[in-house]
């Protein structure tokens, strides 16, 4: 299973540090990243997830919704139906 996740951050360095050794040691797969400028101190993260898993997914969703510097964890397909 793939899903592209759509992540908020303060800290983008030391937060991306932190979901990539999340994601290993789950034994998920990250296939890509995105990184985009937000406005002030906010920045944006497009990261494409393989897990083996449904349930897989929604634990590493909920683990980095957790981490002090994430705002925001979004799936791209719920962000595209929200602006409709």
């Amino acid at each position: 299973m793939k899903k592209t996740l759509l992540v908020q951050v303060k800290n983008p360095m030391e937060t991306l540090m932190r979901i990539t050794t999340m994601l290993q040691r789950r034994g998920c797969e990250l296939q890509g990243i995105i990184y985009h400028a937000g406005k002030e101190s906010s920045f944006n993260l497009q990261l494409t997830v393989g897990a083996d898993s449904e349930d897989l997914m929604n634990n590493v969703v909920l683990q980095m919704k957790r981490f002090q510097d994430v705002f925001d964890v979004a799936e791209e397909s719920t962000l595209v139906r929200e602006r409709m």
